[in-house]
């Protein structure tokens, strides 16, 4: 019997763009197609299902539908299998090709993509790596829109429709400036730093995993200056505004500024933070995402010790 669908592959295509980016001008760009067809597109894919997949907001874009909701989740399952059966007849099994775009979190970025890139373009050459940077919720957002197909993210929190596999730990630790009273010691304990200032990495969620350990001390932290970005937070404890809690350790005590910075254990029972691999939990893993999933581990297991890793 043969089946016939009042739908095309194209006409879903168009639908998942604009739910991309809300906006058909956008979409149509994307697609280098006139806006004109995807309108047209879409109407005939609402008029085959009988229900509308957006809201038209002529100032603002577009704002899916429930109805458009639904579709965008079983159309991105229906292009994965595609796109995993196209790839198991073109590469094979066990070859890896194309391009795969990752989410990364924008502090890990310098310590992770790096390594993580130049490994990859050695053991997979004819694979292509199209990076993603933001905050956790920016990461997030790219997986769930399509955006991404993996993010390189901290597990700071528990996300929806989203699976995590951990590929490594890391541990907090302060930094001071080096004529800090602390600057010689190996390990301080939270409380010795009551009273000074916090110099805080101020992105979403991360700012809360630092000020809850605090306050966990029996510390009120009395925050000072705040940055979204690394660099930044380093050199004002160099410069002696602060000191700070930070995850990632670069090989270089020196800052933009020329001046240094301190790292101190903490003696408290201080949470590790764990790094994961995210991916939508209903899509198909691809070759893609499994090389890049291992070359992670891998790299993480080469680590000496948790003062050393990245």
């Amino acid at each position: 019997m043969v089946h016939r669908f009042s739908i095309t592959l194209t006409q879903l295509s168009y639908f998942a763009e604009c739910a991309k980016t809300l906006n058909m001008t956008t979409a149509s760009q994307e697609l280098h197609i006139a806006q004109s067809a995807v309108s047209t597109a879409i109407n005939q894919l609402e008029k085959a299902l009988g229900a509308p997949l957006f809201v038209r907001q002529h100032s603002k874009g577009l704002v899916l539908t429930p109805a458009g909701e639904g579709l965008l989740h079983e159309t991105r399952q229906i292009f994965g299998l595609i796109t995993d059966a196209v790839e198991s007849i073109q590469a094979g099994q066990n070859e890896v090709r194309g391009t795969i775009v990752l989410a990364c979190f924008k502090t890990l970025a310098p310590f992770i993509l790096p390594q993580l890139i130049g490994r990859l373009n050695e053991r997979h050459p004819e694979l292509s790596i199209e990076v993603v940077e933001g905050d956790h919720e920016e990461c997030m957002a790219a997986l769930r829109s399509g955006r991404a197909e993996i993010a390189i993210n901290y597990d700071l929190t528990d996300a929806e429709g989203i699976q995590a596999q951990r590929v490594g730990e890391v541990r907090p630790h302060v930094i001071v400036d080096t004529s800090h009273r602390l600057a010689g010691k190996k390990r301080v304990k939270l409380s010795t730093l009551a009273e000074d200032p916090l110099v805080l990495l101020d992105l979403p969620d991360s700012r809360e995993y630092f000020l809850t350990m605090l306050r966990s001390a029996g510390i009120t932290p009395k925050v000072k200056y705040k940055s979204s970005n690394y660099e930044t937070v380093r050199s004002m404890v160099a410069m002696g505004l602060g000191f700070s809690i930070l995850n990632q350790r670069p090989d270089i005590e020196q800052t933009y500024t020329g001046a240094k910075t301190a790292i101190l254990e903490i003696a408290d029972p201080a949470p590790s933070l764990h790094l994961v691999v995210s991916a939508l939990s209903q899509a198909a893993g691809t070759a893609k995402a499994r090389a890049v999933t291992t070359m992670m581990r891998e790299i993480f297991a080469e680590a000496a010790s948790p003062e050393t890793s990245a």
